[in-house]
């Protein structure tokens, strides 16, 4: 099914491909009431709260057993007490048959609200422990997953569908204790009066059939109120997001009308499900009214041929009422564990994902790093025969400042993260100081390292939490060092409450190039021994650029630093310049040399500058002293 226009759902739901095909299950559909798998995967988050499950399970029982015993009490009062106090006039024994009501009522009471409590702490640990277990689980997934899979259906995982699977045992309960309510109401009809009870059952087949069909119909219906309501979601979330490109285009009429029509969907769904409930609960209430019918007719018949007694014909008149209650409830749960069942397929799937990236069992600690870094015969695919890298073979020395340029998509990004181990190597290896990174511990490795992405990310917090924000060991002082080194301090100590302002969602309440300086005073703050800049500059200014260009002769000296760049005044001075084109390092050398070359990196040049290389009477490049091909 797909869905054109503007939104951006076209994509089929429950598509997908790779990775996120094999996990995102079609979020509309309707799993088995019972799913043995979920359940003995269920079962081990209940076991920290089986003293409450235990408590609930009894309760249940109890309250069960004390809404069967209800109408029996009435029968016993009115046959034992009430009928012959009428004929004697003695009335002493009422007061045992109100004392016995108001226990059982007591019973009652009880034994429901200790199940209340109990199920709401089993169902509100199992939402705890699965939410904790799903963050820690993504945190840990390689970073390929979250290219693979949309992060709106990862978020109805952790959200919509840990909620749903939340109620399974609640629904489980409650499916228990009106199935035990059927089997005692039943039993206690059969035992009264064997034919009036199968007189008055007489109906059950009709209810059945009647259910079936309405189940066929229903669980249409809801699939169908997901599915709009899910693109209904998709259609918001992404014009919230698109906002500034909705106003700047004028699309909002059409949006809006677009908008009406995916929740027109949503509506009449809604409906038509209000409209199936609507047929079922008279179509019960009026198989309730025919057996009391049924009961009060050829009861009473019995009653005048004294064949039955009062008191049987009253208990049976409030079984009746009892008795179709848990018939209507199973109905509306058998969907509701349908639903439950399905999302908790899916959230183990989810969990059942597994980092592509992992440490060795026999990893070692990566111990105080130089930062020497060396590719040895590298190549890497992200599908498997479509080589984004090809036979890498370069040495980044400590200390040593490198430039990587070339045209997009030349394989620049995935050259440097390999580095910090984001993915490990389709073929060769790499080592930091001797160490072949696959064979140590990742995070004793990343710890003594940084990366700065072209588009800043601040998390919601105060600008000390997000330039601390991994090494949460720094002191004040230390923060602020960082950010003047990078020259931030000025413009921070400028906010309304310095170092302690609150930065708003992704730092929304900064420009890009304050971000940025952020972002770069987070990166040293630990003084990583090896800096890795991907496109660092490419998103701010050409005043925030200059003032960035200057920080950093501070910020790269003593590191291994690795410079990504589209702008090639920014690394005019590295120390080395390597050129990437289709996977490989085409040219090496510094700048002069490079252009010397009259190769891809003069092009590159020639385009950022807007200058022709000029040539001498020999055909070669000119070069002045500043760079700049001369006259």
């Amino acid at each position: 099914m797909r869905h054109g226009g503007f939104f951006g759902i076209g994509h089929s739901i429950g598509g997908g491909h790779g990775l996120g095909s094999n996990l995102l299950m079609d979020e509309l559909s309707i799993g088995r009431p019972y799913d043995h798998r979920v359940v003995m995967r269920l079962a081990k988050y209940v076991r920290p709260y089986a003293r409450a499950a235990i408590i609930s399970l009894l309760a249940v029982i109890t309250y069960t057993a004390a809404t069967v015993a209800i109408p029996l009490v009435i029968k016993q009062g009115i046959d034992s007490f009430v009928i012959p106090s009428i004929t004697t006039g003695d009335f002493s024994g009422l007061n045992k048959v109100a004392l016995a009501f108001i226990g059982v009522a007591l019973i009652h009471y009880v034994a429901n609200y200790t199940q209340f409590i109990a199920i709401a702490r089993v169902g509100q640990g199992i939402l705890y422990s699965l939410r904790t277990r799903m963050f820690n689980h993504l945190q840990g997934l390689s970073p390929s997953f979250f290219h693979r899979t949309e992060v709106g259906r990862i978020m109805s995982r952790v959200q919509n569908d840990v909620l749903q699977l939340q109620e399974t045992f609640s629904l489980m309960v409650l499916t228990l204790a009106d199935i035990l309510s059927l089997v005692g109401i039943v039993a206690a009809m059969l035992l009264l009066h064997l034919k009036l009870a199968l007189i008055t059952l007489s109906v059950i087949p009709v209810l059945f059939i009647i259910m079936a069909f309405w189940q066929r119909y229903a669980k249409s219906t809801f699939i169908r109120i997901r599915r709009a309501i899910a693109i209904v979601n998709g259609a918001l979330n992404e014009n919230i997001t698109g906002v500034r490109v909705v106003q700047s285009l004028n699309r909002q009429t059409l949006n809006l009308k677009r908008f009406e029509g995916l929740n027109r969907e949503h509506l009449d769904a809604n409906v038509e499900a209000a409209r199936l409930t609507g047929i079922l609960q008279p179509t019960v209430e009026l198989l309730t009214g025919t057996s009391m019918a049924v009961v009060v007719f050829v009861g009473g018949l019995m009653v005048v041929d004294g064949t039955l007694a009062v008191g049987v014909l009253i208990a049976f008149a409030l079984y009746i009422q009892r008795f179709f209650d848990p018939i209507r409830n199973l109905t509306m749960q058998y969907t509701q564990l349908q639903r439950s069942m399905a999302s908790g397929a899916r959230i183990f799937e989810l969990l059942d994902v597994e980092p592509e990236v992992t440490d060795l069992p026999n990893a070692s600690t990566m111990p105080s790093i130089t930062g020497d870094i060396r590719y040895e015969d590298v190549s890497f695919s992200y599908v498997s025969g479509i080589d984004v890298l090809k036979d890498i073979n370069v040495e980044f020395k400590a200390g040593e400042t490198v430039a990587i340029v070339g045209p997009t998509g030349a394989g620049k990004s995935t050259l440097v993260t390999l580095a910090h181990r984001f993915y490990d190597v389709t073929k060769g290896r790499i080592t930091v100081d001797g160490y072949d990174i696959r064979e140590v511990e990742r995070h004793s490795l990343v710890g003594q390292m940084s990366m700065v992405l072209q588009e800043p990310f601040l998390f919601s917090g105060t600008v000390y939490e997000n330039i601390r924000y991994s090494h949460r060991e720094r002191t004040d002082e230390e923060v602020v060092a960082a950010a003047k080194l990078v020259g931030a301090h000025d413009f921070i100590m400028a906010l309304e409450k310095g170092y302690d302002t609150t930065l708003q969602e992704r730092g929304s309440n900064l420009s890009i190039g304050q971000r940025q300086l952020i972002g770069f005073a987070r990166a040293i703050v630990n003084n990583p021994r090896i800096l890795i800049l991907d496109e660092a500059t490419a998103s701010v200014d050409t005043q925030t650029e200059v003032l960035i260009q200057q920080s950093l002769k501070k910020v790269l000296e003593g590191r291994t630093s690795i410079v990504i760049a589209h702008r090639l005044s920014t690394i005019r001075n590295a120390s080395k310049i390597l050129v990437m084109d289709q996977g490989r390092i085409v040219e090496t050398g510094n700048h002069e040399e490079l252009l010397k070359l009259n190769g891809i990196y003069t092009r590159l040049y020639v385009m950022n500058f807007g200058e022709d290389t000029l040539t001498n009477g020999n055909g070669t490049s000119t070069i002045s002293s500043d760079g700049h091909p001369s006259d």
